[in-house]
């Protein structure tokens, strides 16, 4: 795989859980005047992840047009209709599908404000393009942001609805999601290097803004710059905070004490379950328990969410074998076009 061309600025990738101050973080950084920060459109989880389904075919496959279509109405929500129009272009061009080329399109040319910048890249779930990342941008850099599970399994029921709501649809679910990401996050950490990737607790930048960012740039190779701080007076936050939506706090200053609101709202069998499921990462990123480790052993931590699952999915629609996600009308078209990439037993 080529990797960028030696005068493009190198991007740095976020990772971070949903529902952990991503959102934030991307705003904060894209108000450095050396960084362009991408607007939440999700390419690399609606696009890139989804070319697999153009195995069989490439171009010609029938995933290819809706792939290109979802990507276009993505960035047309985002950015305008200009830039969609600029991405479809780029897209109907294509000779072969070229991962490596689409994603240098779209992370570091298409914006025109991007050019000569750092392309700030915050996506969900971005640890399983990791691999594909390290070999596409060889000198890209990476911020793991943590949160508090406590305070993260918190924001995932208030925005759910109704009785047992949860935004991941269950409990179990939702804590299988934040193990999944701290440990490709601490992988990530482990195997590249404090070089390519700084840990930033969500916490320690609410608490203490400055001294984050300043450690955060340093990493970078930036210099800090007081700007960041006024985030939420940007064009970018107005448009993202819809009142009442998932992001309308980010047209607001730093809310410095919004963090460990979690026994406001869990349970305390809520709180005593996430510790048991999940204390082994939160004593490595520094989190205190509220009860006694050896409380973790106990039977009916682990097995509450398992028992209490069934009718949490009830509860939140998850009726389907697999849980669905935030594109799950992509899915099922996706689903309902794909072609076997190998023939079928008996054939070959």
């Amino acid at each position: 795989m080529i990797a960028s061309p030696p005068h493009v600025p190198a991007p740095i990738f976020l990772i971070c859980s949903e529902r952990s101050g991503s959102n934030l973080t991307s705003l904060i950084m894209g108000a450095h005047g050396s960084v362009y920060a991408h607007p939440p459109y999700h390419l690399g989880r609606d696009l890139l992840l989804n070319l697999r389904d153009t195995l069989a075919g490439g171009i010609d496959a029938p995933a290819w047009p809706i792939l290109c279509e979802r990507a276009a109405a993505q960035v047309a929500r985002y950015r305008g209709a200009d830039e969609a129009e600029r991405l479809r272009l780029r897209l109907a061009a294509q000779a072969i599908v070229d991962p490596a080329a689409i994603a240098r399109f779209i992370w570091q040319e298409m914006p025109p404000e991007a050019r000569g910048k750092r392309a700030f890249v915050k996506e969900n779930n971005i640890h399983r393009l990791l691999p594909f990342l390290v070999a596409c941008f060889p000198d890209a850099q990476y911020v793991f942001q943590v949160r508090d599970p406590r305070d993260f399994l918190a924001s995932a029921k208030a925005r759910g609805k109704g009785m047992m709501g949860n935004k991941f649809g269950s409990l179990r679910e939702a804590l299988r999601v934040w193990r999944e990401d701290q440990e490709n996050g601490l992988w990530a950490l482990s195997l590249l290097g404090s070089e390519r990737v700084t840990l930033l607790r969500y916490e320690d930048l609410l608490a203490a803004p400055e001294p984050s960012l300043r450690r955060v740039c340093r990493f970078l190779g930036l210099p800090f710059e007081p700007g960041m701080l006024e985030f939420h007076n940007s064009e970018a936050a107005a448009r993202l905070a819809v009142p009442g939506g998932p992001r309308e706090n980010v047209a607001r200053p730093l809310m410095q004490g919004n963090f460990a609101k979690y026994r406001k709202i869990l349970s305390r069998g809520e709180i005593q379950v996430t510790e048991a499921y999940l204390g082994d990462l939160m004593d490595r990123l520094g989190y205190d328990s509220d009860f006694p480790r050896k409380s973790r052993r106990r039977p009916w931590r682990a097995l509450r969410p398992m028992l209490s699952e069934p009718i949490e999915r009830l509860f939140n629609k998850q009726l389907r074998a697999r849980y669905k996600n935030d594109n799950t009308r992509l899915t099922d078209r996706l689903d309902r076009e794909a072609r076997p990439v190998m023939p079928g037993q008996g054939q070959g």
